[in-house]
Order: C-alpha cells, then sequence, then structure tokens
C-alpha cells in the first residue's frame, strides 16, 4: 500500500468523528428560532407518501438536523441520503449511516442511470424519502440540476424545497461556499410548497421544473433572512 492510500485510510477513520463533533457542537448550542412553512411536510407525512427533500449543497447543516428530527418523531417518515462516489461522500456516509437514514451512493443531479434506478426502487418499493441536493455535488450553486426534476418523474414523488439561515456563519471556501453556523447563533429553517412534475414533462418541461425549484429554494432562504432581520 502507498504512502498517499494509507493517508487517505488514516484520514477516512479520524474525520468522520471529528466532523461530526462539530456539527454536534453546532446542534446543541444553536437555538432554531422558527419553522416556516412546516404544514407543507405535516400535510406530506398524513398523506403517508415518499417525497423528495430538496436544499442547496451549502445548506446541510440545519436542513438533515430539521429532517432527522421530523423523521425521529414520526415513524413513516423513512429518510435516504443520497451521497456522491467521492472521498466527501465517504465521510458523510460514515457519519449519517449511523443515523437511521438509507445510504444511496450516486448522483441524480447528474442523471447517473444506476443511481436513478436504485432511488426509484428505494422511493417505490421501500417508502424512502430521499434528500437531494439539487446543485451537488460540484454545483454551480444554486442551479438545479435536470436530474432532480427526472427523478420526481420517475417516482411520482414531490420535491419538498427547504432552506435555513442563521445569525451568524462562517462560509468555506469551497465552491458552493459551504455554510457553518457559529456556536449560539439563532436559526430559522423555511419550508416552500412542494413541487409536483407532470408525467408528460420533457426536455422543456425539465428545465421549467428546474426554474422553479431555483425560485422556491431562494424564496425559502430570503424568508429565513427576512424572519432573522425581523428579531
Amino acid at each position: 500500500m502507498s504512502f498517499k492510500q494509507r493517508r487517505r485510510q488514516l484520514a477516512a477513520r479520524i474525520f468522520p468523528p471529528l466532523v461530526w463533533g462539530l456539527i454536534q457542537l453546532i446542534w446543541k448550542t444553536c437555538r432554531v428560532e422558527a419553522v416556516i412553512g412546516e404544514e407543507h411536510m405535516d400535510t406530506l407525512l398524513a398523506a403517508e407518501t415518499p417525497f423528495i427533500p430538496c436544499y442547496w449543497h451549502q445548506q446541510q447543516i440545519f436542513c438533515i438536523r430539521y429532517l432527522l428530527d421530523r423523521a425521529a418523531a414520526d415513524s413513516s417518515l423513512k429518510l435516504g441520503y443520497l451521497i456522491s462516489p467521492s472521498a466527501d461522500g465517504d465521510m458523510a456516509t460514515s457519519m449519517f449511516g449511523n443515523q437511521g437514514v438509507h445510504i444511496i451512493r450516486g448522483s441524480a443531479t447528474r442523471g447517473g442511470a444506476q443511481a436513478l434506478r436504485e432511488i426509484y426502487q428505494c422511493i417505490r418499493q421501500d417508502g424512502v424519502s430521499p434528500i437531494v441536493t439539487p446543485d451537488g455535488p460540484t454545483g454551480p450553486i444554486y442551479r438545479t440540476k435536470p436530474g432532480v426534476p427526472m427523478l420526481a418523474q420517475l417516482s411520482r414523488a414531490p420535491l419538498l424545497p427547504l432552506a435555513y439561515q442563521a445569525t451568524g456563519v462562517w462560509h468555506l471556501r469551497s465552491w458552493d461556499r459551504f455554510m457553518l453556523p457559529r456556536p449560539f447563533s439563532r436559526v430559522v429553517i423555511a419550508l416552500e410548497a412542494p413541487l409536483d412534475i407532470d408525467k408528460e414533462d420533457s426536455k422543456d418541461g425539465f428545465d421549467s421544473a428546474c426554474l422553479q425549484l431555483d425560485e422556491r429554494l431562494n424564496k425559502a432562504s430570503s424568508a429565513c433572512r427576512n424572519y432573522l432581520s425581523s428579531l
């Protein structure tokens, strides 16, 4: 085994617990002031049908926390997490695989046939609601890729847009300017109305759906910022 491979294996063992510890610290010290539009989640859970939670790649930390909390409170919500087949994906698998989340390796945003088939089976056969970051795994930032509405059409599962903002945030120097809330920040989460994809949609319809999802995700972020500015 080469030095590079040994170093990668060592990093894979060390980094996930450190990152998970930081996330736990942020979750425990920050306070969620409000969840705007939570009735959209309530309606979907009452219908007992799978859906596809969507948020921008940079907004992972409190969007996933909100979804994990809802799944813990309602056993009908079976979360899945679509994770890219990369080193970052390996770390995410190590962290979230123990949280009762069904891990799916692949990229629906890039329209990968293998990933789409596996996610479709999870949704239709197992009732899993797979989390998707529409601009991931590599951007461009804030732009939904066509694989997302394609998955929604194939599975007949609505897209649920959500976002969060915090009073104090560090932005990492990554393509998505990943948001890392500072400890003891105040947080607001917002959900927008689910987006259903028409079964007759083709490429033009998918392009329109991408723009609609972009708009709803950005609207959710704006709602969070507006709420925080009123505190």
